[in-house]
């Protein structure tokens, strides 16, 4: 069918024939081998940074979502410049380019493209709650926020993040991210020689998507 839309039960639209199709998981990897682990050193209240390293540059592929579930109670990352704690953690790769299985309740684009099925939703990540940070809380100091489900896959995609050095000293700016328990964690913004939070986010919150992928 098409020119059909689905709305849940907080108003939100989930399902639109005319916008595009949907997003699907394309795979799960393993963090692997990190680089230059402590290489950066970080002003931080949820860590310093001395046990982070970076993924491999060629770890992501150029298009798609990507997503990490942090899995051990004190780890942390600071996900936008990819530094994480060696095997805290896995990732979720999704794409709207992987083909959908053809099934029941077929929704198709105006042109006849196949946007979403419930054969493929099971591949599908489920939005079940975000790390809301409101406009009036500074995240340059931390802040401690609770899930609605353990264990959720965070859209990385949406973090900030940057580190850059001029050969003797290295600055930094963005999102750092400590899992507490598999429902709680602390967000806090980080900067040294770049914008501060306020400034980057232009007096904005933050909104970063949790899901849930099933079998994961």
């Amino acid at each position: 069918m098409s020119g059909f839309e689905v709305y849940n039960s907080a108003g939100a639209l989930t399902i639109d024939s005319g916008w595009g199709k949907s997003i699907v998981m394309s795979s799960v990897k393993a963090m692997g081998g990190l680089l230059d682990t402590g290489f950066y050193r970080f002003n931080s209240s949820l860590g310093d940074g001395s046990v982070l390293g970076f993924l491999t540059s060629d770890f992501f592929p150029a298009e798609g979502l990507r997503w990490f579930q942090p899995q051990v109670n004190g780890s942390y990352c600071f996900p936008g410049a990819s530094l994480y704690q060696a095997g805290t953690g896995r990732f979720m790769l999704s794409n709207n380019t992987t083909p959908l299985q053809s099934g029941y309740l077929d929704v198709f684009d105006p042109g006849g493209q196949l946007t979403f099925s419930a054969a493929s939703a099971g591949t599908m990540p489920r939005i079940m709650d975000f790390f809301t940070v409101p406009a009036t809380h500074d995240l340059a100091t931390a802040i401690t926020l609770n899930t609605a489900f353990a264990d959720p896959w965070i859209c990385i995609s949406q973090c900030p993040g940057n580190v850059s050095s001029d050969g003797s000293q290295g600055g930094y700016s963005g999102l750092m991210i400590r899992r507490v328990t598999s429902t709680q964690f602390q967000l806090q913004y980080l900067n040294r020689f770049q914008k501060p939070y306020r400034t980057a986010m232009g007096g904005n919150g933050i909104r970063i998507a949790l899901a849930y992928f099933t079998g994961y």
